[in-house]
């Protein structure tokens, strides 16, 4: 059922790609914490610190919660109909499950970028890639925003795919939640800035260390993906031991370099770092180059996922 279950919420991302915001748990989960963060002035530090983990907990509970009770209420309504019964749990696992990951929405977003670029509407390109990056655009230039949405596609396969594939298999539905949930507090609340140094630190470092081991595994995903797209295998290995760490992030490095790497391409987010013995892109189809990568390396995620799914199932 596990295995059934991956596969068809992975068919529904790339066929139907992401569901209205109005009706996607990551959103309502999103708009409902940051009410709550809004409503509530920034206090001493043992405040902050206590009030960021009630936003942890506040956000698992409404995702997780939702997901509990839609269920319970589909089983409550076709108590007397078995097969019903079955079909609409699955779905709404499907459902859930396929919010806690994004692949098409990655694809959309950079080809929207890629197209601006091709049609020299810079103006444009900076507006399509504010919206995958948390960095400023208005003062890049086209290579900077080569780099930057490059980039966002690199981070994106670990946070958005990788790990919660890793934990929908180490601890099934429930885990690739609690990882979204944190995941979605880091992006929001996250932040080394005077409001948020404390009363992100608990989303911040959770969500750090539930990336530690998806991060590392990545290496092996996106190499093997570099060799069979004939680009440069060794070239991502060799990048990624020479910018060791140079990102603020214990994590985010790590598909950077490889992803740098393995396009023969210098990434740089001004005043943070600059990762690769190679020059800034200046051809926007590099943006494409990047996005084949990306969704090879989802692929092979996927079966090898399936796999340690029936290995799981057998032991």
């Amino acid at each position: 059922m596990e295995v059934l279950l991956l596969i068809s919420a992975f068919l529904w991302d790339i066929l139907l790609g992401e569901p209205k915001l109005s009706f996607h748990p990551v959103a309502i989960t999103g708009k409902l914490v940051e009410k709550v963060d809004v409503r509530v002035d920034k206090r001493g530090k043992i405040f902050e610190l206590a009030f960021g983990g009630f936003l942890v907990i506040l956000g698992i509970l409404i995702f997780l919660g939702a997901f509990l009770a839609i269920k319970k209420v589909a089983e409550l309504l076709f108590k007397d109909f078995y097969s019903l019964k079955v079909v609409a749990e699955f779905l709404i696992s499907v459902f859930f499950l396929k919010s806690t990951f994004a692949i098409r929405s990655m694809n959309e977003h950079a080809k929207a970028v890629f197209s601006n670029l091709k049609r020299d509407n810079i103006p444009g390109a900076k507006s399509e890639t504010s919206k995958i990056v948390s960095r400023n655009t208005e003062n890049l230039d086209k290579p900077h925003l080569i780099s930057a949405t490059v980039e966002s596609i690199a981070e994106n396969f670990v946070d958005s795919v990788l790990s919660p594939f890793f934990f929908f298999v180490v601890a099934g539905i429930e885990g690739a939640i609690l990882y979204r949930v944190v995941n979605t507090l880091d992006a929001i609340i996250g932040y080394k800035n005077e409001k948020y140094i404390w009363r992100g630190f608990f989303a911040a470092k959770l969500d750090d260390f539930m990336n530690l081991i998806p991060a590392r595994l990545s290496i092996f995903f996106i190499t093997i993906s570099a060799v069979l797209l004939g680009m440069g295998g060794k070239e991502a290995l060799r990048t990624l031991r020479d910018f060791r760490g140079v990102t603020p992030s214990p994590n985010s490095y790590i598909p950077i370099c490889l992803f740098a790497g393995a396009l023969k391409i210098k990434l740089e987010k001004i005043g943070f770092y600059s990762i690769g013995n190679f020059d800034l892109p200046s051809d926007e189809e590099k943006i494409k180059d990047a996005l084949k990568l990306l969704n090879l390396s989802a692929f092979i995620l996927l079966l090898v996922s399936v796999i340690t799914l029936f290995i799981k199932d057998l032991i």
